[in-house]
């Protein structure tokens, strides 16, 4: 056998062998995270997470792509429509969500980054504001909301109290609930700077306040994974690989990358507002 054969048949042998192991090693990440087909996963517009196809949710979904092995089939999605999505099983993933206890029975929630939710108002209402049940007992104020949106255990027994009322207008997005805040229509809104800063212009902003109410810690928010889809032990492999970004560093520098630099801190907090705290836990 010649020399040339000899090493045609080697480079064949290695093809062979790298074929198999790329398959084993597919099988291996179909098992371990349940990947066996593409993971449909949905975007909806929020600006502080994915705008445009850009923010920490594409960057956050290629490098669990780069570290899983796993392909992921994206689509854009309304926020009203991505929980029955999870939970009818015609979703796999969603990138950025926040846990309740209805949204936890069909789904595994693993948590990435952290959310304070605020209270925006216009200037002349915020002195008149230090807990969110200051906003309710001002007369016939109106809070302008996102449907689908759930605001965190501080602010949503109030939220649900101002419904309620029929002091609640709800909006496909956050463009139309800006939009109403700036024609009066509304005179609030659970937000945060971030939303602010993207909706309004420079010189607009000057005509609201941020106001941080919550005592309690931020909002976890975090991978939601359908129960149809994913095992717990999948589950588990999926926390295994999150824990590592932000172990290795490289879930803080998405946040960087993707986040105003005087704000990025505060998606990596999940501490208690021990200041805040003080004031008790009165709404």
């Amino acid at each position: 056998m010649g020399w040339t054969t000899y090493r045609y048949r080697q480079g064949c042998i290695g093809l062979l062998l790298a074929g198999i192991l790329g398959s084993a090693q597919a099988d291996e990440a179909a098992q371990r995270y349940g990947c066996a087909k593409p993971i449909r996963l949905a975007w909806f517009q929020n600006s502080i997470v994915y705008r445009d196809g850009k923010g920490f949710d594409p960057d956050l979904v290629a490098e669990l792509q780069r570290r899983s092995g796993c392909v992921f089939d994206t689509q854009q999605v309304p926020r009203s429509e991505v929980w029955s999505g999870l939970a009818e099983g015609w979703l796999d993933m969603l990138p950025s969500g926040v846990p309740n206890l209805e949204r936890r029975r069909y789904s595994f929630f693993i948590p990435s980054v952290y959310f304070r939710n605020k209270l925006i108002v216009r200037a002349d209402l915020a002195a008149q504001v230090t807990t969110f049940s200051d906003f309710q007992k001002i007369p016939d104020a109106r809070l302008g909301s996102v449907r689908g949106y759930w605001n965190g255990p501080y602010y949503e027994a109030g939220v649900r109290a101002l419904y309620g009322a029929g002091r609640v207008r709800e909006y496909v997005d956050d463009a139309e609930r800006y939009a109403a805040l700036r024609r009066g229509e509304v005179n609030g809104l659970i937000s945060h700077d971030i939303n602010l800063q993207q909706q309004l212009p420079a010189e607009e902003q000057l005509n609201y306040r941020v106001l941080d109410l919550s005592p309690g810690p931020s909002l976890a928010v975090g991978l939601m994974l359908s129960r149809r889809t994913f095992s717990a032990a999948q589950a588990a492999e999926w926390m295994r690989l999150v824990e590592g970004m932000r172990l290795d560093g490289r879930l803080a520098e998405m946040i960087r990358a993707n986040m105003p630099e005087h704000l990025a801190g505060e998606f990596l907090n999940s501490g208690y507002r021990y200041e805040l705290s003080k004031r008790g836990n009165g709404q």
